[in-house]
């Protein structure tokens, strides 16, 4: 399902456009800066395989060794990581496995939780049904992960341990920390192995322009079209155009007729073209050296 309001409608124009092509292309690279050459499967699987060995260890080896977080309980690993490791580290072109999913989408879902268990906690009545608590923490978290434009599968699991888990649940809020910091070293790892034969992340916070209001199309055959055009329609780099009876992709912007019903997997593979559309002048730039 694309929705027609995310927070992403406000705070887009508010955000500054990617430059990470200006770093040194060293540093770049392991931003996902580059356009990697095709390869082959066997070595995406190498990939694969090594970074999510490397990613899931290196957050059992942090929370296995003495830190401030010890004598708060904090687990060997928070279970939820398991999926993200498959989406950042497989399926990691996917919007729901790039950076902004896996730290907004875990660190909201975490704040639901607790604080829905601790509402629950609140009465003995509340504590005798956990159940709902947790059934709806990751309601509550579904949507607000839509709202938001950060949708992460596996943070549901992280809605719903501070509910399930009594080890979770004696964290508290310490709960909160040990997200964040999950989250990021499994992003750092997928930014260092998913740069080596692919690239990763696809984009940081969305493939959408940045930095200013969406622009409604000049020419003159849409003139009638633009009468009817409001910033509101513009959502994850598509602008919804009343009347109009084609798809039109371009490498900063993809117009779609209004009434044209789209899911999340037709989004992504419009948008990819885009995103092709985009790279290939310095494709091209680099065959003709």
């Amino acid at each position: 399902m694309v929705f027609k309001f995310t927070i992403d409608n406000v705070l887009n124009k508010y955000i500054p456009e990617n430059k990470l092509k200006r770093l040194p292309p060293f540093i770049g690279r392991f931003l996902g800066a580059h356009s990697p050459s095709p390869r082959a499967d066997y070595l995406i699987w190498l990939e694969t395989l090594i970074g999510t060995f490397v990613g899931l260890s290196l957050l059992e080896g942090v929370f296995k060794s003495h830190t401030v977080f010890t004598k708060h309980n904090a687990p060997i690993i928070i279970a939820s990581y398991g999926a993200s490791a498959i989406l950042c580290f497989n399926a990691s072109q996917a919007p729901l496995a790039q950076p902004r999913s896996v730290f907004f989408g875990h660190f909201l879902s975490s704040l639901i939780g607790l604080c829905v268990q601790k509402l629950f906690s609140l009465s003995s009545g509340g504590r005798d049904h956990y159940w709902a608590s947790g059934s709806l923490s990751v309601a509550i978290a579904s949507v607000a992960m839509s709202i938001c434009n950060c949708v992460h599968p596996p943070a549901g699991a992280s809605a719903l341990l501070p509910s399930i888990d009594d080890e979770i649940r004696s964290m508290s809020w310490w709960y909160l920390p040990v997200q964040i910091i999950s989250s990021l070293l499994i992003i750092s790892v997928a930014c260092i192995t998913g740069n080596i034969v692919r690239s990763y992340p696809v984009y940081w916070w969305t493939p959408a322009p940045l930095g200013k209001k969406v622009e409604p199309p000049k020419e003159d055959e849409k003139a009638e079209n633009i009468s009817h055009f409001s910033t509101d329609d513009a959502i994850e780099g598509i602008t919804y155009i009343p009347n109009l009876t084609t798809i039109q992709i371009s490498a900063n912007e993809i117009l779609v007729p209004e009434d044209l019903n789209i899911n999340e997997i037709d989004v992504e593979w419009i948008d990819g073209l885009r995103l092709k559309l985009r790279k290939l002048p310095e494709q091209q730039s680099r065959s003709e050296v």
